[in-house]
């Protein structure tokens, strides 16, 4: 089985958890299509040195959605290549449900391609509620199946429970903010749903 790390917008720790996942699981790495400068692969290898990375499908220098970048560097993206017989692997979009990634082509339908269950990430700041329960309904709408939530930062008790009510989910793992992301990835214990997919 795969999971697709998916996030609530960008920069909220979708990399982080891939690496986390990963290291614990023995699961390998794949992030179809990579934009901008940043290149999370590296991420992974620093932070997971053991996982299998399996490289991208595309790899944009332009730090915008998959779709604009490619536009703008002349390259057609082909569907065909983002589709690959995958098991036991961590595969990580790029942004949010409904970034674009090629004509009437969204990230939410890519993960309904690769048939993998999805793992929603979002980071404790103002709005997060809201944009939860956005992407929980647009994927609900596609028929994509979610194993749960991950929050990166610390949430009060009471935020938590309005999330899983709203959107009918649980919140597998909240993962505390720490400077040292190796001591954080190494103490964090992995859910066990995580672990049983993963095998």
């Amino acid at each position: 089985m795969n999971i697709f790390i998916t996030g609530t917008d960008t920069d909220v720790g979708k990399t982080t958890i891939a690496a986390w996942i990963c290291r614990h699981t023995g699961a390998h790495y794949w992030k179809p299509i990579q934009t901008g400068n940043d290149i999370d692969s590296d991420v992974i290898a620093k932070l997971s040195p053991s996982t299998k990375i399996i490289p991208e499908a595309y790899r944009l220098k332009t730090p915008l959605s998959p779709y604009d970048a490619a536009k703008f560097e002349n390259v057609e993206i082909d569907r065909e290549l983002l589709c690959k017989n995958l098991g036991n692997t961590v595969i990580e979009g790029a942004g949010g449900a409904l970034v674009p990634i090629a004509k009437n082509f969204l990230m939410a339908d890519l993960i309904k391609m690769c048939g993998a269950k999805a793992l929603i990430v979002a980071k404790s700041k103002l709005g997060a509620i809201n944009h939860l329960l956005m992407t929980v309904e647009v994927l609900k709408a596609r028929g994509i199946d979610i194993l749960a939530i991950i929050i990166n930062g610390r949430i009060e008790n009471n935020l938590k429970h309005t999330i899983e009510e709203f959107s009918k989910l649980r919140i597998l793992s909240i993962i505390p903010h720490d400077e040292d992301l190796n001591k954080v990835l190494q103490t964090t214990a992995l859910p066990s749903e995580i672990l049983e997919m993963l095998k």
